[in-house]
């Protein structure tokens, strides 16, 4: 499904969207999406509009030097947004200091991660893709595979 952004607030009603097909369900695992596009491109500003609408209450930023964010959710079947920036990280292996092993086989974590490909070796197979494209300025193409 190809979907095309104009402002932040198609940005946001694309992540309702996405929120309504994901759920927990019957699974043993985290819901893993990666965020695949360039810098700048609307990752982390797609971060926040998923978790405005799933009533994370906190202001949600960037996690380029820390990493990772943990955020509460509170509309949503997941208990908890895991947000992580993979762009400062060379291997996948970096994530497990991090408690990688135990985020992804919590059924109650939904995990959005930055820079996938860098730790793509640790990456769940089935993870969902999310590619987002410039187009101009002020526009993305969402590509939810």
């Amino acid at each position: 499904m190809k979907r095309v952004s104009r402002n932040l607030k198609d940005t946001g009603n694309i992540a309702q969207d996405i929120i309504k097909h994901i759920s927990n369900g019957t699974n043993l695992k985290a819901k893993v999406m990666g965020l695949y596009g360039d810098l700048g491109a609307g990752k982390t500003a797609f971060t926040q509009a998923l978790a405005k609408h799933l009533g994370v209450k906190d202001k949600v930023i960037s996690p380029t030097f820390v990493i990772m964010k943990n955020y509460k959710i509170s509309k949503h079947p997941f208990q908890k947004l895991i947000h992580i920036d993979a762009y400062r990280l060379k291997k996948g292996e970096e994530l497990a200091k991090l408690g990688w092993a135990e985020i992804i086989s919590d059924p109650e974590n939904l995990v959005l991660i930055e820079w996938p490909e860098i730790v793509a070796d640790v990456m769940p197979k089935n993870h969902d893709k999310i590619k987002i494209k410039h187009l101009d300025e002020n526009s993305r193409e969402f590509e939810i595979c």
